[in-house]
């Protein structure tokens, strides 16, 4: 391992720290125009720079969000992005370095989570990282689907053009709020550097905004795209799709299937708990493409975090936690629908932070997790009670990249 000096950057290293992200992604660097966007995501204080040698080899940085929880409550949320190490420098302990002082960083500035979109699966576990939400890719083939008639529906959709987006969809996004376990807030500089860009430039894809009793109440963003020798296949694929009703949810569906000229309809996140299926006369003409992994989360203040959210009806639970880490995480508590404490009583469970995190919006039950090795079972009758306690009634979806 080599000598890293991990510092918080200035914001005339941001631009470099960006590129080396990119680059280590395999992306050419920002353009002016494209980094009059892009410097929106990086605020003061919230970059980490690695240096060997006075030279930056390796760069991380946080965005300020919240996440959803169950029973609606939201908690602080450091969204990590723009990570990377320099190809020369892998594999010398800098990636371990950066990770351990974003941890730090995080804790520091009271962010009770910290999401990951991950690019590499195999990494983040090491770093109390598990699975928060899901969510699953479907493919539909509007000539062989049908929906039933008795589907909820109501209210209108319309098209809504690029420059009416920009500042209708930040509102209607908004308007939605912690509508599931594991949504997120969109910052300003998300909306900016995120969506802006590709609407300026012309770039942009279609806006479906669906409308009820109330008025707006759902969106899909979509682009169409052809395919085969011909050209004459078109898929339609939709990569963005919120809403809180099953009314807007049917509705915006409807919409997507009955668009015409349109071969294949392919929406890439979908809450698991969704069931498309259901909602056609032929079940089988929903196919799932896949099933993957959506918001990594990592509990950075176990006890703010567990006492930010709601219980279901289950006994008093005593759950023993481990963070290597983050050492002050590390304790005994009692969860209870009345609350969470640090307790001296006998743990009936004892995990650590990275499972933890995979139970902690109800995502894997703790029996799933005692299946797979990832917990101690002390207490037998504790498992179920578990389940009760941090079962939710929607399935977690997260839907937001960053």
């Amino acid at each position: 391992m080599v000598e890293v000096d991990v510092r918080i950057l200035t914001s005339s290293d941001h631009r470099a720290a960006h590129d080396l992200a990119r680059a280590a992604h395999h992306n050419p660097p920002v353009s002016d125009a494209e980094w009059a966007y892009a410097r929106d995501l990086h605020e003061s204080g919230l970059t980490l720079g690695a240096f060997l040698d006075g030279g930056l080899v390796g760069a991380t940085h946080l965005l300020r969000s919240r996440l959803a929880l169950p029973g609606g409550a939201t908690v602080p949320m450091a969204a990590a992005t723009g990570s990377g190490v320099r190809a020369d420098q892998t594999r010398r302990g800098v990636f371990t370095r950066l990770k351990r002082e974003r941890l730090a960083l995080a804790a520091e500035q009271g962010f009770a989570v910290l999401g990951n979109i991950v690019s590499e699966a195999t990494i983040y576990g090491r770093f109390g990282h598990g699975v928060g939400t899901l969510s699953r890719a479907v493919r539909l083939y509007p000539r062989e689907t049908r929906m039933r008639p008795e589907v909820p529906s109501g209210g209108d959709v319309r098209l809504v053009d690029g420059a009416s987006s920009i500042d209708l969809l930040p509102r209607l996004y908004e308007r939605l709020g912690p509508y599931r376990p594991g949504v997120i807030e969109r910052s300003a500089s998300w909306w900016r550097a995120r969506w802006e860009p590709l609407v300026r430039a012309g770039r942009g894809p279609v806006v479906a905004v669906h409308s009820g009793p109330d008025g707006d109440d759902g969106f899909v963003v979509y682009q169409t795209m052809r395919s085969g020798d011909s050209g004459a296949r078109v898929t339609l694929m939709a990569t963005d799709f919120h809403a809180a009703s099953p009314e807007a949810v049917g509705g915006l569906w409807r919409f997507l299937l009955g668009v015409d000229l349109v071969e294949e309809v392919c929406v890439r996140r979908r809450p698991t708990d969704e069931l498309v299926e259901g909602m056609l006369v032929d079940w089988r003409a929903c196919r799932t493409h896949a099933l993957n992994d959506d918001l990594w989360l990592r509990l950075v203040d176990v006890p703010k975090a567990l006492g930010a959210r709601a219980y279901g009806d289950g006994d008093p639970l005593v759950v023993e936690v481990t963070d290597e880490f983050l050492p002050a995480n590390s304790g005994t508590y009692h969860v209870s629908s009345d609350g969470v404490r640090p307790t001296s009583d006998h743990a009936q469970l004892s995990l650590g932070v990275e499972a933890l995190a995979m139970a902690y919006l109800g995502t894997t039950s703790f029996t799933t997790l005692a299946g797979i090795g990832a917990l101690r079972v002390i207490d037998s009758k504790a498992l179920p009670n578990a389940d009760r306690l941090f079962g939710t009634r929607a399935a977690a979806f997260c839907g937001t990249t960053f």
